[in-house]
Order: C-alpha cells, then sequence, then structure tokens
C-alpha cells in the first residue's frame, strides 16, 4: 500500500473518530451562569467588581452559588495547617448559615466557598455535597491561585480559583480526564495508525538526505587530503612522546579510510526511495559520523607534523591547541565580576582564580616564545597546556564549591548546586592533546556557567516545591462537621 493511500484511508478514519469526539466534547459545554456571588472580604484585600464581573462571565456546568471568603488568621496560621478550614467553618456558623446543610453538618448544596489567609498564607476551597470535586482536583484549583496569591494579587488569584473550579464541578464524563482520555486515546490511536507511518517516512528520509549530504561534504575533504595526510603522518617524529601516540591515531585513520570508503560506496548505491527505512538511516548516519571524525583527524595529524616538527606552519598549529584555553583564561574575569550573581561575586577561591589566569596567559605567551627560540620542547609544551588547562579546571572545582556553600541552605541543595556545575565537562576537541587521550576531560568557563545556571534554577525549583506543603481535608475542631474541601499553602 503506499503512502498516498495509507494517507486517504487513515484520513478518512480520523475524520469519523476525531470528528465524534469533538462533537461529544461541545455538546456538554457548561452552560449555568452563577446563581449568585457572596463576597465576604473581612480582611480586605479583594477589589470586588473585579470578582463580580469576572463570575458574571463565568459558565458553570450547574447553577452554582460562589462565595468569596478572606480572613486574617495572624502569626497562629502559620503553623496551623487547619486555621483557614476552621475560620471558614466558624464564619459560617456565626455569620452565614446559608453556607451550611440543613444538620449543619455539610456544606450547603449548589455552593462553592473560595478562601484566602493572607497571613497564613493559606487557601482554601470548600463544595456543597452536589458541588464537590476529587481531592486532585481541589488541589488544582488551589494550585490555580497560588503565582498570584505569592505575589500579593489577592483579587486575580481568586478570580483563577474560581475559573479553575467552574470547569471542575459537575464536569460531564466527556469534559473528564477520562471522557476527554477515552477520546483523546482513540483519536490519537487512529492518527497514529494513519499519520505514524508517513510522518516516520517523511522524518527518516529527511535524517537520511541530511547525513548524506554531510558525510559527502566531510568524505569529500578527507579523500582530498588523504595522501597529504599519508605525508604528515610520515613526518610525525617518532621518538616524541606525543608523536608516538598521534600515530597510534594514524593507523586507526587508516583503517577507518577502508571503513569510510565502504560506507560511502553503500550510501551512494541506496536509492531515495529507500531513504525512509530505519536501516538506511542508520547507516548514513554512521557514513557521517565516520566522515566527520576523520576530517577532524587529519586536521590534527596535519598540526602534529607541523607542531612537532616546528617547520613553517607551526605557529598557526600552536595556536589551534592553546585557542580555546586561551579564551577560557581570558574569560575567568567576565566570569567573576558579570556572570554570576552578585552574593556569590568575591568568594574566596575567586581571587587565586583571578591570578592563575593572568599567570596562565603569560605562561602561554612564555611557551609561545620558547617554541620560537628552542628553549621549549613542543612536547614540553603540550604538557605546560595540559597543566594550564587541568590547573584552571581545579581552580574552577574550588570555586564550584564555594559557590554550592554560598548558595545551598542545607547538604542537600549543595549537592544540587556541585552536580550540576560537575556534570558540565568537555570531554573532547580537535586538538593534539585531547585527539591522544580520549579519557581526558576539563572545564571551561561556558562549562562551569552553564552548571552554575543549571545547579541554580534546580536550586530554586526545589525550594519553591518545598515551599507549598499538600493539601489538608476535614477539620481538626473535633464535632461531626464533615463537608467537603481542603486547603493548602502557598
Amino acid at each position: 500500500m503506499s503512502i498516498r493511500q495509507r494517507a486517504l484511508i487513515g484520513g478518512a478514519a480520523s475524520v469519523g473518530v476525531v470528528g465524534t469526539s469533538i462533537a461529544l466534547f461541545a455538546s456538554q459545554a457548561p452552560g449555568n451562569p452563577a446563581t449568585e456571588l457572596q463576597i465576604e472580604d473581612t480582611a480586605q484585600v479583594i477589589y470586588a467588581p473585579d470578582v463580580e464581573a469576572a463570575v458574571e462571565d463565568l459558565q458553570f456546568y450547574e447553577p452554582t452559588t460562589v462565595a468569596v471568603f478572606t480572613h486574617r488568621g495572624g502569626s497562629e496560621a502559620l503553623t496551623d495547617d487547619y486555621a483557614l478550614n476552621d475560620a471558614v467553618l466558624a464564619f459560617a456558623q456565626d455569620s452565614r448559615p446559608d453556607w451550611l446543610s440543613d444538620n449543619e453538618q455539610k456544606w450547603a448544596d449548589d455552593l462553592f466557598i473560595m478562601a484566602v489567609d493572607p497571613e497564613g498564607r493559606l487557601v482554601g476551597t470548600y463544595f456543597g455535597e452536589n458541588r464537590k470535586v476529587s481531592q486532585g482536583d481541589q488541589d488544582n484549583i488551589q494550585e490555580a491561585t497560588k503565582d498570584d496569591f505569592r505575589a500579593g494579587r489577592w483579587t486575580e488569584g481568586m478570580i483563577a480559583g474560581i475559573e479553575d473550579a467552574a470547569g471542575q464541578m459537575n464536569q460531564p464524563v466527556a469534559r473528564s480526564g477520562v471522557g476527554i482520555g477515552v477520546g483523546a486515546g482513540a483519536s490519537f490511536v487512529t492518527l497514529l495508525g494513519a499519520g505514524g507511518y508517513l510522518w516516520a517516512g517523511l522524518n527518516r528520509r529527511d535524517k537520511s538526505r541530511e547525513a548524506r549530504a554531510v558525510g559527502d561534504r566531510a568524505m569529500a575533504n578527507v579523500v582530498r587530503d588523504y595522501d597529504e595526510t599519508q605525508i604528515h603522518a610520515n613526518l610525525i617524529p617518532e621518538q616524541s612522546r606525543y608523536g608516538g601516540a598521534m600515530l597510534g591515531r594514524y593507523e586507526e585513520y587508516t583503517a577507518q579510510f577502508r571503513e569510510l570508503t565502504e560506507l560511502g560506496n553503500e550510501a551512494k548505491g541506496i536509492p531515495e526511495s529507500a531513504y525512509d527505512s530505519a536501516d538506511t538511516v542508520s547507516t548514513m548516519t554512521t557514513y557521517r559520523e565516520t566522515a566527520e571524525s576523520l576530517d577532524t583527524l587529519d586536521d590534527v595529524i596535519a598540526d602534529s607534523a607541523a607542531l612537532l616538527n616546528l617547520d613553517r606552519a607551526w605557529p598557526q598549529a600552536w595556536e589551534r591547541q592553546v585557542a580555546t584555553l586561551r579564551a577560557d583564561l581570558e574569560g575567568v574575569e567576565p566570569l567573576l565580576s558579570s556572570t554570576l550573581d552578585e552574593e556569590v561575586r568575591g568568594l574566596a577561591a575567586s581571587q587565586p582564580l583571578r591570578e592563575f589566569a593572568s599567570a596562565g596567559l603569560a605562561e602561554l605567551d612564555r611557551l609561545r616564545g620558547g617554541l620560537e627560540s628552542g628553549e621549549v620542547s613542543p612536547d614540553d609544551a603540550l604538557d605546560a597546556v595540559r597543566e594550564l588547562r587541568d590547573g584552571l579546571s581545579g581552580h574552577l572545582d574550588s570555586l564550584a564549591g564555594d559557590v554550592a556553600r554560598q548558595v545551598g541552605d542545607d547538604e542537600d541543595e549543595r549537592e544540587m548546586m556541585e552536580s550540576a556545575m560537575h556534570r558540565e565537562r568537555v570531554k573532547r576537541e580537535p586538538t593534539i592533546l585531547s585527539t591522544t587521550d580520549h579519557t581526558w576531560t576539563w572545564i571551561t568557563i561556558n562549562s562551569f556557567a552553564t552548571g552554575y545556571s543549571n545547579g541554580t534554577q534546580e536550586v530554586q525549583s526545589s525550594r519553591q516545591a518545598a515551599s507549598s506543603s499538600g493539601s489538608t481535608s476535614g477539620y481538626s475542631s473535633g464535632g461531626s462537621f464533615s463537608g467537603a474541601g481542603s486547603s493548602s499553602r502557598f
């Protein structure tokens, strides 16, 4: 069956299933305005006209009386999770008996109460028995208010909570999570069956084309430079420590070149009509990665020959070995003075890092001069570059520890920060040092900054999650009241 036929058949099936689901969903839309809005703003934090206008525009699934209650619980409410629950019930018993059922053991039918304690940092939702929702839905309604409440936007938070509750109470099955899940699931399965093959084929075709194009360009470079790379390899001094290691890599290069030739022939032999298969994507990806790897390796072999022999091209080869290190040393001051937040500037590890960066730049200049005069051998110069890179990583590690101790309020947060900053380590770059030692890793200014940013975000997210306790149900005052509702902190 062709892709076009699959698309036509799948399209017809999708229209039927998706259309039915959408029609059923639309037919169950809410269509009842609020029966009444009651505002009891004892804390005097609500702008009533805005709440009235918002509720007037809302539609409920069933006629509902909306009550807004604010209460100042004082410092006691900061430690009593049930303080708002008790306050709402006490207010109803004293001032709003219409909020209670006839036997005063539950909330009145058709009622929804949205409550907030700005001093106790509590938000509550309470429901008549014929309007009650699950605990998970209560949590969602309360969560909808918290960004506004945390910012002191009490009116906006109330409106957000009421709007969310309107969509939860007496929700028909077709609009519930289960109903939507069933309809969406059926639609998804149909669409997946109809469009999955087509999408996968198109996606694989594009990946195959891209990998083939990149591989062809890299292979052309490798083939063009192959003879020259062989000459460069023959010039590499075997007695050099780095030369011997690079000659070992050249042996891998020649073996991979033969593999690349076979891969190139295989790639060329695959017709475009087969580009949508997983096997083709795998072949093309291997072809691209092998070609790119060799295209990089032949450049490093050329740099090795130039630098280790100090031939006329050695200055350019040397600069390629130290370019990223120089950039990192020059980036230390911007990191310490602007990239890091003010609270972590001037830590104990900062000054040694500054001094190391300044000395490191001077050392790079000294090494360059030593190579030029013959006082420093290429092997020793490369050793010194590695020591500088490792030294910079060590100082950044020390700074990471200081930063973690400054940012983290406890051991968990400090470990979170350190883990984030340590996971961002560089493993590879097109230099002699990196190519001759695949296990070597180091920290760059960019990787440190990325780790710092990720770590601070993780710490902040953790704090925000911890600042909101779980919902509390029921009432701590004893007695037999069992109305539906709960509260939580923001």
